[in-house]
């Protein structure tokens, strides 16, 4: 396990939230992330980053924090292709739980490809249930599955 600093993202961070952001098939538009970013947003998104313990802290990966009633939505997650299956996507989902908590949230619920079994997986793992499945739900057709789990989260044995 890789244990990278874990932190909260500023549009000081972009360039590496984007060269992130353009690794993954279903990329957000880069004025949606730097609207998100700019401190005068009205939107309720928190993006949190782990960043390698070198002199350089390249960021490893980011998961985005959405608000909607009294829970937290996990909007996006992203770890760096060469990091993977290190551990920093677990870090990342528990410092999520951390924010959401903090912010007196009671649920966090998400939206994951069906195709995404890797992702399925690490969800599974850290609590999350399936909800139900929304169909079509990305622009090419893929279904949705949504899954939700109490906070705080907790890694399954």
């Amino acid at each position: 396990m890789y244990l990278p600093e874990i932190d909260f993202l500023t549009f000081n961070d972009l360039p590496g939230i984007l060269r992130l952001n353009a690794s993954v098939s279903w990329a957000w538009p880069e004025d949606v992330i730097k609207s998100d970013l700019n401190e005068e947003s009205e939107n309720e998104t928190t993006y949190i980053g782990a960043f390698a313990t070198t002199t350089e802290a390249p960021l490893l990966g980011y998961a985005v924090l959405g608000r909607e009633n009294r829970r937290g939505v996990l909007m996006s997650l992203i770890v760096d292709r060469k990091f993977q299956r290190n551990g920093i996507g677990t870090q990342l989902l528990l410092a999520v739980s951390d924010c959401a908590m903090y912010l007196n949230l009671k649920r966090l619920v998400l939206r994951v490809r069906k195709s995404n079994s890797p992702a399925i997986a690490l969800y599974t793992h850290m609590s999350f249930i399936t909800e139900r499945v929304r169909r079509g739900y990305y622009s090419n057709g893929e279904d949705a599955i949504v899954m939700s789990s109490k906070l705080p989260l907790r890694m399954k044995s």
